[in-house]
């Protein structure tokens, strides 16, 4: 009887022990959140021994030390992580700020990567179709890639039954240029240096604001055309996307001028009716001379209904694949490729300017 009695003792010792350990890791009373201001598909809440992103739906648990004493039903993380596989080139340019270029041991789609401070003979190839035990074998403390590839139900769990620790990054669904640049801080908070991160992100916000506030004061607004045709459509930006912003930013007025954030599709008896010199024709294209630009304009004359008085485009720095640093470091700058727009728009305002991404053709 006396056994009996130390045993329910005993249970009732243990299952609260259990209970104190649980109420340590409430996730309603965070110590403090991190609100981007810009960015609008994560957040970050602090605690006292480790910190939860919230990217949309998806939770991931980061800290030094898993062993919190208590079980939480999401994907665990230690951080710092000192090996990470990326699948975009827009998350390298964070790796370069926080100085762990040497983190990267695979990518997915090497030839895409421009920057050199990437050694690309000590990174793994990454395949684009999805494969699960690849993965597990490279053994990293972090895989990061966005939604078209990683995202399906089937893949989600066979990678959570492998326990690889898989993130989703969105920063591609932000339609701002600062809310793109915002996500520096999501991947920093894998390497322990948010802090860090947040003051780069704070000066890449004050110059930016500070050319927008001086291009505000800029006469006249610059007539600017983006694109190309395709398909029989002129295939150009949306006045409400991140480049619409950043060319009004600039002191730019976009034409067609369509409020969606969505890539246009604009007839060209649309395009015909539209009777004015461009001051600015943005191709946003593989051409990267005069020379390409002739010959395109030779092969389609459809391009005729466009008459600008300059032309440029933004691949001024490529790797030897053709692969195009405005899709790297430069969405990672908005600040800089305001700069350079700013410059095209108003050259006698930006005389001393040296173009970071755009070549005149």
């Amino acid at each position: 009887m006396k056994a009996l009695y130390f045993s329910i003792i005993f249970i009732f010792i243990i299952t609260l022990s259990c209970s104190l350990s649980a109420a340590e890791c409430d996730l309603t009373s965070p110590l403090k959140t991190f609100h981007p201001q810009y960015a609008t598909h994560f957040s970050i809440d602090y605690f006292k021994n480790f910190k939860i992103i919230h990217v949309d739906k998806d939770q991931y648990l980061l800290s030094n030390n898993l062993d919190l004493g208590c079980e939480i039903s999401m994907l665990k993380i230690l951080t710092p992580v000192k090996k990470v596989v990326m699948m975009s080139t827009t998350y390298l340019p964070a790796l370069e700020l926080l100085q762990q270029e040497k983190s990267l041991i695979g990518f997915q789609g090497k030839h895409y990567i421009v920057s050199p401070s990437f050694r690309l003979d000590q990174i793994k190839e990454v395949p684009f179709k999805f494969n699960p035990e690849y993965l597990l074998g490279l053994k990293a403390d972090l895989v990061m890639g966005y939604d078209s590839n990683l995202s399906t139900t089937k893949q989600r769990q066979i990678l959570r039954s492998l326990k690889i620790p898989v993130v989703i990054n969105k920063d591609f669904e932000e339609k701002t240029p600062l809310g793109r640049a915002e996500w520096l801080i999501f991947i920093s908070s894998f390497y322990d240096q948010d802090t860090k991160a947040m003051n780069i992100f704070n000066s890449i916000q004050e110059s930016y604001l500070a050319l927008k506030a001086k291009n505000l004061k800029l006469t006249p607004k610059a007539k600017v055309i983006v694109g190309e045709i395709q398909n029989g459509y002129w295939v150009t930006c949306g006045a409400a996307s991140d480049l619409g912003q950043m060319i009004k930013d600039a002191g730019g007025e976009l034409v067609p001028k369509h409020p969606s954030a969505l890539t246009q599709k604009i007839s060209l008896e649309e395009l015909s009716q539209i009777k004015i010199i461009f001051d600015v024709w943005l191709t946003h294209n593989m051409w990267a001379s005069k020379k390409e630009l002739n010959e395109a304009m030779k092969k389609d004359k459809r391009y005729t209904l466009i008459s600008a008085k300059n032309i440029f485009n933004n691949n001024l720095i490529m790797n030897i694949n053709k692969s195009n640093d405005y899709w790297e470091s430069g969405l990672q700058r908005p600040d800089l490729l305001l700069l350079d727009l700013s410059a095209i728009f108003h050259p006698e305002d930006y005389k001393v300017h040296k173009s970071h991404w755009y070549r005149k053709l």
